[in-house]
């Protein structure tokens, strides 16, 4: 390759590099301005949420506490409370629906719980902080909507002493910049290696930050829930101990 030429591909290749990390930021500046500011997401210390959860065809009252890297799901049925899951900041557990009791996860388990809650309030604040890598896919439809395509790389999982891609794609509305669906490959399990997917709507504000309102799970294209939220409610005063294992 003569030299101009290699000179003029690196060039081209490091202005497109640098615009496009540019328009990253743009995209992530906008998302911010639009839900309420990097300033008052940093504030948020802690979150409750509070409505009902469809799974076959069954509606269940819900409530979603969020402390910082704590995190709990719980709701009703019958009378009784069914947790699925709660961290404690080191430990996850959740309810045995088996024998009704509450069990602790194991060691992976609970380290894959704790990558996905030590992000809040928010994955994208801080993300050069922590070493994670964003980077800007380019266009493509998603729920029907035209959007930007964001793929967000955090540090891998560990299991079973092997290295996982620990990433999710996020596809931010390009009219409104604010993610209307995430996927994600399933790390571990029976499902390991099927997609994931979390669609977000019905974006509204509460206590000046912008949330969704409505949040449906699927995996592997197939719904498995979805949530319908009635309340929100920013830096309420939680007990650590709601997200303690029973008994200890």
């Amino acid at each position: 390759m003569k030299l101009k030429n290699f000179v003029f591909l690196f060039v081209l290749f490091f202005v497109n590099t640098v615009a496009q990390s540019q328009t990253l930021d743009e995209i992530l500046n906008k998302y911010f301005e639009n839900i309420g500011g990097r300033e008052a997401i940093s504030k948020v210390s802690s979150t409750k949420m509070t409505g009902k959860v469809n799974a076959q065809g069954m509606e269940f009252p819900t409530v979603m506490l969020s402390k910082g890297v704590k995190n709990k799901i719980s709701f009703s049925f019958q009378g009784m409370e069914f947790v699925q899951p709660c961290f404690d900041g080191e430990t996850g557990w959740q309810t045995n629906f088996m024998n009704m009791k509450a069990e602790k996860m194991e060691k992976e388990d609970s380290e894959l719980l704790k990558s996905q809650f030590e992000d809040f309030p928010d994955a994208f604040l801080k993300y050069k902080d922590k070493g994670y890598k964003a980077e800007l896919l380019g266009s493509e439809t998603a729920e029907g909507t035209d959007c930007f395509k964001v793929k967000l790389t955090k540090k891998p999982y560990i299991l079973s002493g092997v290295e996982e891609e620990n990433a999710t794609i996020y596809y931010f509305d390009k009219e409104n910049f604010v993610p209307i669906l995430t996927k994600s490959i399933i790390p571990k399990g029976p499902a390991k290696g099927k997609y994931q997917e979390t669609v977000m709507s019905d974006y509204q504000e509460s206590g000046g930050i912008v949330f969704p309102f409505s949040i449906t799970s699927k995996f592997d294209g197939q719904i498995a829930a979805s949530i319908s939220i009635e309340k929100i409610e920013i830096n309420v005063p939680i007990d650590d101990a709601v997200f303690i294992f029973p008994g200890e």
